[in-house]
């Protein structure tokens, strides 16, 4: 399988140029929401969510053609019900949820006055050489509690999205390698790039086997994977 981690929050591009390299898995961070509504304290924001299925979601999946695609979106279920979903599927064929449950709450992130914590169980995915596998999502990526429940489900594959300053992606890195490699899972997670209307984000991948080592990533962001590779 190879896998590309596009960081670029231009994801339209992103997604025509490793289809065109033969990704059969495309990570993306976020989709629906531009610039990141949770940056702010401006209520306006709420006007970005997108009720399901997301036309930008289905969009995307029809530009990725048969690949799996994973990526992060702001949606709406409803009047004041509001969450960062995440998706993993593939153009007419399987497709698996996940509602953020962690959500931070400091200066410059204000994620609980724009989204509710999502409350579903996980989900697995059977994703081509990738075997079981799941999402996680910005905070999610830095709780030990979820992790140990991604392990207890016996999933093989983790695959995360961010959109997070130099700073937080450094603790963010730093839990992910270590609770990846306490529970023997690949791992894959994608940071947001930076764009004139939000500076600090940093980028930045992780592509880890499930013994903890480094995937060497072949070029343009791609990436050779599977289970127990």
């Amino acid at each position: 399988m190879i896998a590309a981690l596009v960081s670029d929050p231009d994801w339209r591009s992103g997604i025509e140029s490793v289809r065109k390299a033969g990704a059969g898995l495309i990570c993306l961070p976020l989709l629906s929401f531009t610039p990141y509504v949770a940056a702010s304290l401006d209520r306006a924001g709420y006007e970005q969510a997108e009720r399901p299925p997301s036309p930008t979601w289905r969009e995307a999946l029809e530009m990725a053609g048969g690949a799996w695609l994973s990526a992060s979106l702001y949606e709406s279920e409803g009047e004041g019900v509001f969450y960062f979903s995440g998706r993993l599927g593939r153009k007419n064929g399987d497709e698996i949820l996940w509602r953020q449950r962690r959500l931070d709450a400091f200066p410059g992130r204000y994620e609980p006055m724009f989204a509710a914590p999502g409350h579903e169980p996980m989900r697995v995915a059977q994703v081509d050489g990738l075997g079981a596998t799941i999402l996680m999502l910005g905070a999610d990526l830095r709780s030990p509690e979820i992790w140990a429940e991604a392990a207890s489900l016996g999933v093989d594959t983790v695959i995360g999205a961010a959109a997070e300053p130099s700073d937080l992606w450094q603790q963010t890195e730093h839990t992910v390698v270590g609770m990846a490699t306490a529970h023997g899972l690949t791992t894959l997670v994608v940071n947001r790039d930076s764009r004139e209307a939000s500076p600090d984000w940093t980028g930045g991948v992780i592509a880890r086997d499930s013994t903890g080592s480094e995937i060497a990533e072949t070029g343009q962001g791609l990436f050779e994977v599977g289970v127990g590779s």
